[in-house]
């Protein structure tokens, strides 16, 4: 490429390596590509036959330098994405990564032009302003779409040792919109045949504004590659005397690089706006359906909060006022003991939907956890339930087991699948009530196994168990909460929770855990 590309008088002054250069130093870092570009600017001195040997390595460190600053100020300084994901990064790449780099290596370029004596310095602003705009041309033109289209992909594959990339759609065209796009790239293809392009830079311009107005940077990036290509490659590297024959360096030329370099530049902003605003308006879409969800939970949340809240209160108000008439002491303690179970029922309702807020608003904490000590914590919590002291808990499997995940959220989960084991217990006799927590992992994830021999659930209620406020049975004391803070609480550490059961034999739930959590 150094050697097809190379400065000379000709039009086709486009050195390419230093484009690739830039996105290759974005990528892997300074130790693996300024040595290499060094080595190819110096042997490029050689083979351009520069006379003064002192100035072979001057040559190969312009170029080498220029690289280094497109990723000290770009990648280092900047933090810019690599991918191009917004416009702010594209914008930063275009100044920082591009412009500066590329304005200090002509001008020192054509400084040691002078000095090897390759023509005068009445030519330095000419050179200087003909390669400059050349050599911004050829980088629109490849560095950019490279960057923006290889970036994800070597991410993806790991291969991205040194820059950031963030994964975004590419192009996104719809199938009815395919031929149009085909139309277009057609036409500036038989242009490059028919229409001078010293005269009629403009109209190749417009193909692509109308682009990057359409369907966004993805395509205006797209455009402007292609443009580049069959402008300026494919002449050069057919070495066509028509491309040397039909342009002559002179201000119609120079009018005509700036030209095409100003709507490469209009067009990439503008696609970059356009994508920035159609992603804008999908996340918009997507936060407006969420709040939908979260406005319908919310109500629904509140009205049968509302509900339960006032069932206890009016029962203890309902025995209260009747204490108070029935003057009988045998009576008071029944009274009293009936105030006391709506109590409980009102408090354990509240601490319910105190999980429910705090699995909402807090930030996902990780920790180690040894398994047995919790699950010992959750059930000394649970003794003063009904019937506790009959069920049997076998914590054997899980002794020496220590889970990385947030404590909180899985003492929820915990919580309300033992409470469930211990209320739904199946009275049979000569059947001890038991629960097994067991614990098992593979590669990538770590799952808590809890198994009873209770009443189960009966198949059609399945899947709707983790549904808010459901209850299987019309006379569940529960809220109907409990499950669905389990789900809730598992989601939101990246986790899910299993079910399989067998109505009237018992029920086996599994809390499935990321691993690299």
């Amino acid at each position: 490429m150094s050697l097809l590309f190379k400065y000379s008088e000709s039009f086709s002054a486009f050195y390419l390596p230093t484009a690739i250069g830039i996105v290759l130093i974005n990528w892997w870092g300074p130790a693996r590509v300024l040595p290499n570009m060094f080595i190819i600017g110096t042997l490029n001195s050689w083979f351009y036959n520069m006379q003064n040997l002192w100035l072979w390595p001057i040559f190969g460190s312009i170029e080498t330098v220029a690289v280094f600053l497109s990723w000290l100020l770009f990648t280092h300084q900047l933090k810019g994405d690599s991918s191009l994901p917004n416009t702010r990064h594209t914008v930063l790449f275009l100044v920082f990564g591009l412009f500066v780099p590329i304005l200090f290596e002509v001008a020192l370029w054509e400084f040691a032009y002078i000095l090897d004596g390759a023509f005068s310095g009445a030519l330095y602003w000419e050179r200087f302003i003909r390669d400059l705009l050349s050599e911004l041309i050829a980088n629109l033109g490849v560095a950019l779409p490279t960057m923006f289209f290889l970036t994800p992909i070597l991410g993806s594959a790991k291969l991205l040792l040194n820059g950031t990339f963030t994964t975004v759609s590419r192009i996104s065209i719809e199938n009815k919109n395919l031929p149009e796009v085909l139309m277009i790239f057609l036409a500036l293809s038989l242009m490059s045949f028919i229409i001078s392009f010293d005269s009629f830079w403009f109209v190749y311009g417009l193909f692509s504004l109308y682009l990057a107005i359409r369907f966004g940077f993805g395509m205006a990036v797209l455009g402007n590659a292609f443009l580049f290509f069959i402008s300026y490659l494919v002449p050069a590297l057919i070495q066509h005397l028509w491309l040397k024959q039909n342009f002559v360096i002179n201000d119609t030329l120079t009018n005509a690089l700036l030209g095409s370099l100003l709507l490469y530049l209009f067009t990439t902003i503008t696609g970059r706006v356009i994508s920035d605003l159609k992603i804008a308006e999908e996340k918009l879409h997507e936060q407006n359906l969420e709040l939908n969800e979260i406005n319908k939970e919310l109500d629904r949340f509140v009205y049968s909060v509302s509900h339960d809240l006032s069932a206890p209160l009016k029962s203890i108000q309902g025995l209260v006022n009747i204490s108070q008439l029935d003057s009988s002491a045998e009576h008071k303690e029944d009274y009293l003991s009936k105030i006391e179970q709506s109590v409980s029922k009102l408090d354990l309702f509240i601490k319910e939907i105190l999980d429910y807020s705090r699995n909402k608003r807090l930030d996902v904490q990780t920790e180690k956890i040894p398994l047995k000590l919790l699950c010992e914590e959750i059930i000394e919590n649970l003794k003063y339930m009904d019937n506790f002291q009959t069920v049997k808990f076998d914590l054997e499997e899980i002794d020496t087991i220590t889970i990385s995940t947030d404590r909180l959220r899985l003492k929820m989960i915990l919580t309300n699948l033992l409470s469930n084991a211990i209320k739904f217990q199946k009275r049979r006799s000569g059947e001890i009530p038991s629960v097994q927590i067991g614990w098992r992992a593979n590669s990538s994830l770590q799952e808590i196994v809890i198994q009873d021999n209770g009443e189960g659930i009966k198949p059609e209620y399945i899947n709707q168990i983790f549904g808010m406020f459901f209850r299987g049975q019309t006379q569940s004391i529960g809220s109907g909460l409990g499950l669905y803070i389990a789900h809730e609480a598992a989601e939101k550490i990246g986790g899910r929770i299993l079910v399989s059961s067998a109505f009237g034999k018992g029920s086996i739930f599994t809390i499935e855990i990321p691993l690299n959590r």
